[in-house]
């Protein structure tokens, strides 16, 4: 038996690509169904967020689950096997667990050491184990990972300062409309754990308020309790867009729930203030033509990268210590896997993986 992982992230694939391979929670049944319908395929955990998707296999037959994981990956993207294989990686064996470890303790992320991706890590584990796809080697190797993470954090500074991404989207704005933004309000679109995470380190920001819209009243009203705002229907929202400076959408709708027939009434009532448009989702939400209206200025989850990267001098200096622990921890968990680990073979690759 063998892991081996194979996938997409933000430096190997732009936008455009990550958001067709984007797997949202309503289509995993599936998609672990028909990765586990692959021969040799005996567990899987699949891991997308808006910067990645990773298909996590144990399988003994490796030569032949890898293109077929491809395959997978190319039917969702609607590429080629070809036209997509430059935009995976892929790990194997020992590798295939560091590379779990150092993702899930935020060293592969956009925003070097975010806390988010933990959380996500152990969503995707949970969901794959409730869907039954995962066993033995899954689960011991997503639970280390997981501790791992938390050791990673406790023992370094690798999360400290701005380390998510709504971190990221208050410094934005700050650049945007200054520091003082008592004076400023958002419309957030979305209710789920990313939408929670960009309004709490918005609250904390000093926003005048925060309004909810989701097309799920509890859901909304829930997070809505969170902040100085409220609740707003989907089409109560886009009137609301009129009175706001800030607009972020987050939600896992498949396609774009704000374009500019949306907007045709909106700007002209807004008396050329300017609207700030942040679409964190994966597939986008916003249209991208927005970006060529006056007006309006439109970042997508790639445009925060650059606002990222500033600022990392810090935590940069704690990834030797970092990538020490997690080999540390890697080890741990190739020792209790080593009557099989020391067994893999010759490594996995893409191969044989034609339409």
């Amino acid at each position: 038996m063998t892991l081996c992982v194979v996938g997409a992230n933000q430096r190997t694939a732009a936008l455009e690509v990550r958001e067709r391979l984007a797997v949202p929670s309503r289509d995993l049944a599936d998609v672990l169904e028909t990765l586990r319908a692959c021969a040799g395929v005996e567990e899987a955990v699949v891991l997308s967020t808006c910067n990645r998707v990773e298909l996590y296999m144990a399988s003994p037959e490796p030569s032949s689950a890898v293109p077929q994981a491809l395959q997978v990956l190319a039917f969702r993207s609607r590429l080629s096997p070809e036209r997509l294989q430059p935009h995976l990686y892929l790990h194997h064996g020992g590798d295939a667990v560091a590379h779990l470890f150092r993702v899930a303790a935020g060293l592969d992320s956009m925003i070097l050491g975010e806390s988010e991706i933990t959380a996500q890590v152990k969503h995707a584990y949970a969901q794959a184990t409730q869907l039954g796809a995962t066993g033995s080697l899954l689960h011991r190797l997503f639970q280390k990972a997981l501790h791992n993470a938390k050791i990673v954090r406790s023992r370094t500074r690798i999360a400290e300062g701005q380390a998510s991404i709504g971190s990221v989207v208050v410094r934005l704005v700050r650049e945007l409309f200054g520091t003082d933004l008592s004076r400023r309000e958002v419309l957030l679109w979305g209710a789920g754990k990313a939408a929670e995470a960009t309004t709490r380190h918005l609250v904390r920001s000093g926003v005048g308020g925060v309004w909810i819209v989701n097309r799920t009243q509890a859901k909304a009203e829930d997070l809505a309790a969170l902040c100085r705002g409220g609740w707003l229907s989907w089409e109560q929202a886009l009137a609301h867009l009129a009175h706001v400076d800030i607009a972020v959408v987050c939600t896992q709708a498949p396609h774009y729930v704000m374009d500019e027939a949306d907007l045709e009434q909106t700007l002209p009532q807004r008396g050329g203030r300017p609207l700030c448009i942040i679409d964190l989702a994966v597939p986008r939400n916003v249209d991208p033509a927005l970006k060529r209206r006056p007006g309006i200025a439109l970042y997508d989850i790639d445009d925060l990268q650059g606002i990222a990267a500033e600022g990392l001098a810090a935590r940069r200096h704690e990834v030797g210590r970092c990538e020490a622990l997690i080999a540390q921890q890697a080890g741990h968990f190739l020792r209790w896997w080593k009557p099989e680990g020391t067994q893999e073979g010759s490594p996995c690759r893409f191969a044989d993986a034609s339409v």
